[in-house]
């Protein structure tokens, strides 16, 4: 018996349904409906994606000022505790404009001409800056922290994270600003070695550290056997990432970053415009 699917049936030859013409016509619509589903899924799950990604962001925040503990809600608890400011690095102003934060996208910001721009002295390895981004204050236990975005590269990646400084002496001088905390929230660099950045023991040993001296020069540093209270020792064998972070607060906390800014805090800073004076294009009027 012939096992050729294309036998006569009634008198007409039956379709080969193994033709490449059927294979194909299977493949294209499983393509297809493959592909609305996928669509359907990213669509359905993105709202539940940025969501996640905002309470990371908001929990690395409040780790870096030293208010986190497990168990909390951190959209709850920021949106309690922390104050986030408009920043523009060109004016060096930082005013209340909520409608603005929720535009800011320094991922995407700093890769576009019209939003970003080139860096000359890029220690940090960033390649541009954004115009605008974010920055947070907030009060914890009768200390006042100023929270800062801070990024560079180190041997395999953009290290992504805050740094917290305590602001709250910082009248007497800035070498009376210290290190409140440090968080890394996104990096690539090598497990065990480089990726110790995130280790909470190697983060623990920041707090308490100045990162000014009394010129306000930045003199905190990562360091092969570190000594004083501007220095944090150096990631076993990770040589290049431990230099990279160095760099990264030094551009940050330096004159083409924060610099000027957190010199316009001390003093206890009335940075934000006050409620309701903001003109809808985040003009301080």
């Amino acid at each position: 018996m012939s096992s050729d699917v294309s036998t006569i049936v009634g008198g007409t030859p039956a379709k080969d349904v193994n033709s490449v013409k059927n294979t194909l016509k299977v493949a294209i619509v499983l393509c297809l409906a493959c592909s609305v589903l996928v669509s359907v899924f990213a669509v359905g799950l993105k709202s539940i994606q940025d969501s996640k990604k905002l309470a990371f962001k908001q929990e690395n925040i409040l780790k870096a000022a030293g208010l986190w503990e497990d168990g909390m809600d951190p959209a709850a608890e920021f949106e309690s505790r922390v104050q986030a400011l408009l920043f523009d690095f060109e004016t060096g102003e930082a005013i209340d404009d909520s409608k603005a934060i929720g535009k800011i996208d320094v991922r995407r910001d700093s890769k576009k001409p019209d939003k970003s721009d080139a860096i000359e002295n890029d220690i940090a390895n960033i390649k541009r800056r954004e115009k605008q981004t974010v920055v947070y204050k907030l009060s914890a236990d009768g200390r006042d922290i100023l929270v800062l975005p801070v990024r560079g590269y180190g041997l395999w990646s953009t290290l992504w994270g805050f740094i917290a400084l305590d602001m709250t002496d910082a009248s007497d001088g800035p070498d009376k600003i210290t290190v409140a905390g440090l968080t890394f929230y996104d990096q690539k660099e090598t497990p065990g070695l480089g990726g110790e950045v995130d280790n909470p023991n190697w983060k623990q040993k920041w707090i308490g550290k100045k990162v000014f001296d009394a010129s306000w020069d930045v003199k905190a540093k990562v360091t092969k056997g570190a000594e004083g209270l501007y220095q944090v020792d150096a990631l076993s064998g990770a040589t290049i990432t431990s230099s990279g972070v160095s760099n990264m607060l030094a551009y940050w906390l330096g004159d083409e970053g924060f610099g000027s800014y957190v010199k316009d805090s001390v003093g206890g800073t009335a940075v934000a415009a006050p409620e309701g004076e903001n003109s809808e294009d985040g003009e301080q009027k």
